[in-house]
Order: structure tokens, then C-alpha cells, then sequence
């Protein structure tokens, strides 16, 4: 499929085998992808997915000047079309091509490395230094090599279908047959065995963690935690994830400590994997139990944190509740799976989606059977997949509202349905990276903790009326941005240039940016805190504002009968002080 070409194609195997040349277009169009490849995205990247991204596009690029090229030889012709110029004249014509090609391209690449630098400092990573830089170009190099070798394979063996189905067929028809199986093996080889060995590969290895008790955990002691020796769900039942959740989380003294007042113990409940013949409703079922049996009927405030793909809670959503409320809050949550959200997202999103709608309705129902004047408020939340199940429960923001009493969401994908509803309602002139929705009176979208009072321009918003919703997302999130429509579609994100944590100097090329972002969401939570998939302290005080605790010294904290009087100038960093150590514990899961 590829050989050497320098002007004129030149035969370089026997008289009637395969002709194998370079394409001048298709190198043109390689180094233009690498070009588009090491431009800035949103996060800095390892010298790996630097050959990764770039050796994909490159090997693409190639294979499209190359078909450039051979459409060409096959259409100019065949239009009459001559293009003839003196010796001299072609040649100058190509040694000015030539040469200000490759000038453009030097100084391409030299921009762009200068602003992949400028745009990682924006997030607060280290990127690749200049050997890294050269190391990752050598590997995609090598990726590139390796594509187009499979390519060239898949071309050998469509011409040899081809020559062998024309022997009884018309050459149309043998040539539509050798397309239909060409997709076939691609499909089955991508699909069939290199994504389905990959998938049962962590799967396996998913499985392992999800019996393994991870360093720093210990079985919690009191009655409001399940897994406890109280508890009707064992310490064994509840899964890797469930063990982290509920071996982690300030005790009442921790919070007393913090609050420099009396407190409750919080409590924590959580039910496993369904056992084998049990579904997720008897999943949920227990959880109601577990609620109460701990009492947390009796508390102001339940959440239901709706897990990641393993059964992981993010602590950073429900430890600043915990303490914010003095204890006086329980948090649900339950294992629908135990492989990772990524896996999940291919394999089967239904599954996060039941198991969600099966936990906020059977724990809506518990608290609907209680008197209206004694039930406690009831919240949602979740990040990443565990935000857009969490979503899916409800038929939208309107039902949201009636429903519940308010719902804080991080880093919620851009393809759920609710949040690209409300993005696409936005008011005129706010950007998709933070709109505003009917003035924000319900519903706000945070880049950082000031969006909760004023949009991203400074502009403050109306009054905010019960209950209250937030959408926590960062600029630089790529699994906020990430999704199909990236293929074909310019994003407004990108063509606003709003102030924050993303080069101005990204660029929008079809294809090229969605491999781009892509390549960035497995390094999405490696970002430091406020960038990329990384939300730490920052929630301290949505949740602070979603419960109404810092309004004004009058009414604060009185919509939920909480009480703020002990909250101080320095309460969110004493908070989240108090979470690191907490966290540095233990190891995650």
C-alpha cells in the first residue's frame, strides 16, 4: 500500500505485483496531523498519550492524503484535464512548496510546543520537557508505522477478494462484497477481540480489588455505619468500594473538633453487589433497612450519593455535608458493578441508570410513609458516571425540584440528557462552560464557588429560591466535554475564550479534537484540585450554599433546621484540612 514515491511513482517489485510507494499527500497530510496533535487540549499529557494521540492522527492524515492523491490520479484524467509547465517552472514550483511547507511546519510546532507549556501551567500539571517531547514523537512514530502496517494488510487482502470474487462476479459487485467483509473483520477484530479481551482483562482485575480490603481500612464499630457488627449488611457483602466508604468519614469527635461544638456521628449506609438470584431492588431494600435501623429517618438531611461504576463515593461530596451539618445527615448509597466507570460507559450504561432510579425510589417512598412535618430533606448527588445516573432518575429539572431538595452534580458528561437540556436553554451571551439558566434562580453551573452569586463576566445573579441545584464543572474537565457530536461539530466552549484554566490557543479541528480530549480524560483526575476531573475543597461551600448555611445571620440554616452559628471565616479550610488527613488514612480502592 505505501512505497516510495518522489514526483513519479516507481515500481519497486516484480513486474506485476504490488506497486508500494509514498504518497507526497499523505506525508503532507501526516505531518499536518502531527502538527494538529501537539497543539494545546485541555490538560498537559505523559510522553505515552503523546504517542498515542499523535501517532493515531498522524497514521490518519497519511491515510488521507493518500486517498486525496489516488482520487485525484483517477478523476483528472479521466476529465481531460492537463496541467503542464516548463522543467524549470515545476521545479521551482516544487522547491517552493517544499521549503514552505516544512518552514510553516517548523514553526508550527514551535508555537505549539511553547503554548502546550503555557497551557499547562493554566491547570497546575507538569507536562513534557523537551526530551519527553521527543521521546513521545518517537513513539508515535513507531504507533504510526503500526497502523499503517494493519492498514496496508487490510488493503492486500481487499484486493485479493476482490481478484477472487471477480472471477464470477461483475467488478462492482465484488468490489461492494470485499468493503462488506473488510468491515466485518475490522468490527470483529476491534469489537470482537482486542476491546472484549480488554474489557475481560479489567474485569478480572476488578474483581480482585472488589474482595480486597485496602491499607487503612478497618470495619467501623458503631451502629450508624453498615458493615458494622450491628449492621444487616456484613462487612464482607459490602464490596472494596463499600468497605473504603465505610471505613473513612469523620466520627462525631472529628467533627466536634472542627465545629468546636456538640455533633451527631453521622451515618453511613451502603449495600453490595446483589448476591447471585437477588436483583438490585432487594439491593435497595436493604438500604431502607439499613436507614432504619441507624435512624436516619430522624436526621435533618439524607443524601443519596449514586456510586461510580466500582461502588465508588466520592468523599469530597459527602464529607463536607457531614461536617457542615454537624452529623446530622445519613448518606445512601449502593454497588450496582465493580469495574470501572470507563468500562462501564462502554459496556452498559442501562445498569447505572436501573440502579439509580431503583435507589432514590424505593428511599423516596421510605420517606413519603413518614408525617410531611418530620421527614428530613432529602439531596442527591454524584460525579462523572455517578452524575448522570444520578440524572437519569428524573424527567427533568422540574421533576428534579418537586422531588427533592436539592442535588449538587460533578463533572457531569456533557451527552446527559438533562444537562445539555439546560445547557442549550442558557440565557443569551452566557458561555456553555458556566450558563445561566432562568437568571439562576433554581439551577446554577459553577466553574469555581464566586458562579454561585455571579456568572463568569462578574454579572450578579437574581434571588436563588429552594431548592437548589449545582452543576460543579471545570473548563478544563475533559469528561465534562468530551462526547460523539466532537467528531463533526465545533463546541461553543471552544470558540468563547472564556477566562479560566484553558489555553486560548486551542483549536478546533474535525476528528483531531476528539482524539485530542479523549487522550486527556484518563489524565483528567491526576489534575491538582480546581482543574481538570478534580473537585476537592471547592464543594465545601456549594453544599455550604445549597443549604442555605451563609445567607444571612437571621435565616441561615433555617430551611433545613440546621444551625451556622458556629461557622467561621476559616471554617472551609479547617474542613477541608480535616478531609486530607482523613483521607491520607487510607488508601483509595
Amino acid at each position: 500500500m505505501y512505497g516510495r514515491q518522489i514526483g513519479h511513482n516507481r515500481q519497486v517489485g516484480q513486474e506485476g505485483g504490488d506497486i508500494i510507494y509514498i504518497s507526497l499527500l499523505g506525508l503532507i497530510g501526516a505531518l499536518v496531523m502531527y502538527g494538529v496533535s501537539v497543539s494545546p487540549s485541555l490538560l498537559a499529557r505523559s510522553w505515552q498519550w503523546h504517542a498515542v494521540a499523535s501517532g493515531v492522527l498522524t497514521a490518519a492524515g497519511y491515510i488521507l492524503g493518500l486517498t486525496l492523491q489516488r482520487l485525484y490520479a483517477i478523476v483528472v484524467p479521466r476529465l481531460g484535464v492537463q496541467i503542464t509547465a516548463p522543467p524549470t517552472v515545476a521545479l521551482a514550483f516544487r522547491v517552493i512548496l517544499f521549503f514552505g511547507f516544512y518552514l510553516w511546519l517548523i514553526r508550527w510546532l514551535v508555537h505549539s510546543y511553547r503554548e502546550r507549556r503555557r497551557a499547562d501551567v493554566l491547570v497546575g500539571m507538569f507536562g513534557e520537557n523537551l526530551g519527553q517531547y521527543l521521546l513521545g514523537t518517537a513513539g508515535a512514530f513507531v504507533l504510526t508505522l503500526v497502523l499503517l502496517a494493519i492498514a496496508s494488510g487490510l488493503q492486500w487482502i481487499g484486493r485479493a477478494l476482490v481478484v477472487f470474487f471477480n472471477q464470477w462476479l461483475h467488478y462492482v459487485v465484488a468490489l461492494s462484497i470485499t468493503l462488506a467483509l473488510l468491515v466485518i473483520i475490522v468490527y470483529g477484530l476491534t469489537s470482537q477481540v482486542i476491546i472484549k479481551l480488554g474489557i475481560n482483562f479489567f474485569t478480572r482485575h476488578a474483581r480482585r480489588m472488589n474482595n480486597r480490603t485496602a491499607k487503612g481500612i478497618v470495619q467501623p464499630q458503631v451502629k450508624e455505619r453498615s458493615g458494622s457488627p450491628s449492621s444487616f449488611s456484613s462487612w464482607e457483602s459490602v464490596g472494596g468500594q463499600g468497605r473504603v466508604f465505610l471505613g473513612r468519614g469523620p466520627s462525631r469527635a472529628d467533627i466536634e473538633a472542627v465545629a468546636g461544638c456538640a455533633a451527631q456521628e453521622p451515618i453511613r449506609v451502603y449495600a453490595g453487589m446483589p448476591a447471585e438470584g437477588q436483583s438490585l431492588q432487594s439491593a435497595a431494600d436493604l438500604v431502607v433497612r439499613e436507614l432504619h435501623r441507624s435512624g436516619a429517618f430522624e436526621r435533618a438531611v439524607i443524601l443519596i450519593a449514586t456510586s461510580t461504576g466500582s461502588g465508588w463515593v466520592d468523599e469530597w461530596q459527602v464529607q463536607p455535608l457531614e461536617y457542615l451539618t454537624l452529623g446530622n445527615c445519613a448518606t445512601a448509597s449502593m454497588q450496582y458493578s465493580f469495574v470501572p466507570s470507563s468500562i462501564n460507559f462502554l459496556t452498559d450504561l442501562d445498569v447505572s441508570e436501573e440502579a439509580a432510579v431503583i435507589l432514590f425510589e424505593t428511599i423516596r417512598r421510605a420517606v413519603d410513609e413518614l408525617p410531611e412535618e418530620s421527614r428530613p430533606a432529602l439531596f442527591v448527588c454524584g460525579e462523572s458516571l455517578g452524575a448522570y445516573a444520578s440524572q437519569h432518575v428524573f424527567s427533568g429539572i422540574v421533576d428534579v425540584l418537586s422531588r427533592t431538595d436539592g442535588a449538587l452534580w460533578v463533572g457531569t458528561p456533557a451527552f446527559t440528557p438533562m444537562h445539555a437540556e439546560l445547557t442549550a436553554i442558557r440565557h443569551r451571551g452566557s458561555p456553555e462552560v458556566a450558563p445561566v439558566v432562568a437568571n439562576g434562580r433554581h439551577v446554577r453551573f459553577v466553574n469555581v464557588p464566586e458562579n454561585l452569586w455571579a456568572d463568569v463576566y462578574g454579572r450578579e445573579l437574581g434571588d436563588w429560591n429552594y431548592p437548589r441545584v449545582v452543576y460543579a464543572q471545570h473548563p478544563s474537565d475533559p469528561v465534562v466535554w468530551w462526547n460523539s457530536e466532537l467528531v463533526w461539530h465545533k463546541p461553543d466552549w471552544i470558540s468563547e475564550k472564556v477566562d479560566g484554566d484553558v489555553s486560548p490557543h486551542m483549536q478546533y479541528t474535525r476528528g483531531a479534537t476528539y482524539i485530542q480530549v479523549l487522550v486527556d480524560m484518563p489524565v483528567a483526575g491526576t489534575a491538582p484540585g480546581g482543574h481538570g476531573h478534580t473537585y476537592h475543597e471547592e464543594l465545601i461551600p456549594l453544599w455550604e450554599a445549597i443549604l442555605g448555611l451563609r445567607e444571612d445571620e437571621k435565616n441561615a440554616g433555617s430551611h433545613f433546621g440546621l444551625d451556622s452559628r458556629w461557622i467561621q471565616d476559616d471554617t472551609h479550610e479547617r474542613i477541608g484540612r480535616a478531609i486530607r488527613e482523613n483521607l491520607a488514612k487510607s488508601e483509595r480502592q
